[in-house]
């Protein structure tokens, strides 16, 4: 079943070489790097695709299962006539039920970056063979392999004259801005993806609802973005920062994959 994703992803590659051939620094073949990537990578996904959503799903629905199997507990130990009347337990057990109301009013706000970042975790202790690590909070993309080479890359500066490209950030040497890496982009309810910058990349996009009764995994959609797949915004004046934004039109399922797009 790897085989639709991988061969819809490895097209997407192909039609982003222009792209990729140009994009800084040139003396890099992204086009070898991004394919390298997508082959690691994809069917990998694909195989993990249904523990990762059931790992997500059960950590952000965590506090509504602790808070059902500790009533039920409770509902045993009432039974015995030592605790029917017992007012210690009845300050323990109340004591507990507040505080898995805070953890659920915590979890209530928590939104796509918790999500991302429970993805990220689950990816990086899963990839032995692969060694994922977590980039920057505000670099892109969020995931590199630490087994490419990122060395003959410029060291990473600010300024408005500055090229944008890849480069090597911090004293780690963190690659940043490379079209090799892997994006984590998470969605409620609707496919729909914004961001600053139009990058060229792959991505991997959780969507998910979280409604009253708990939090449940949609879909796990990849795909490889170039840059004439994203709308673009207008900046209304100089100083509006540009906007980026995608929906699924591109992207195909890990869980189902059969249908496809480019």
């Amino acid at each position: 079943m790897s085989i639709v994703p991988l061969a819809h992803v490895l097209r997407q590659v192909a039609l982003a070489k222009k792209e990729l051939s140009s994009y800084p620094p040139t003396h890099v073949n992204w086009f070898d790097r991004a394919h390298q990537t997508c082959n690691q990578l994809v069917p990998w996904l694909v195989e993990i695709s249904a523990d990762l959503c059931d790992s997500v799903n059960h950590i952000m629905n965590s506090p509504g299962d602790t808070r059902h199997a500790i009533d039920k507990l409770f509902d045993l130990v009432r039974q015995h006539d030592d605790f029917a009347n017992d007012s210690a337990f009845f300050d323990l057990t109340r004591s507990i039920q507040s505080a898995l109301d805070y953890e659920t009013l915590l979890l209530s706000e928590a939104g796509g970056q918790v999500v991302s970042k429970l993805i990220e975790r689950f990816l990086i202790e899963r990839s032995t063979d692969r060694h994922l690590e977590s980039n920057g909070a505000s670099d892109y993309p969020d995931l590199f392999l630490r087994t490419n080479d990122y060395s003959e890359l410029p060291s990473f500066k600010r300024g408005k004259d500055q090229i944008y490209g890849a480069a090597v950030k911090g004293k780690a040497n963190r690659p940043v801005r490379i079209p090799d890496g892997l994006e984590i982009k998470t969605c409620r309810n609707t496919f729909a993806v914004d961001c600053h910058q139009a990058h060229a990349g792959l991505h991997l996009v959780l969507l998910f609802e979280k409604k009253a009764t708990g939090f449940t995994t949609i879909d796990l959609q990849i795909g490889y973005m170039r840059r004439e797949l994203y709308r673009m915004t207008t900046p209304a004046s100089p100083t509006t920062t540009l906007k980026a934004s995608f929906n699924g039109e591109h992207f195909i399922s890990l869980l189902d994959p059969r249908s496809e797009a480019v």
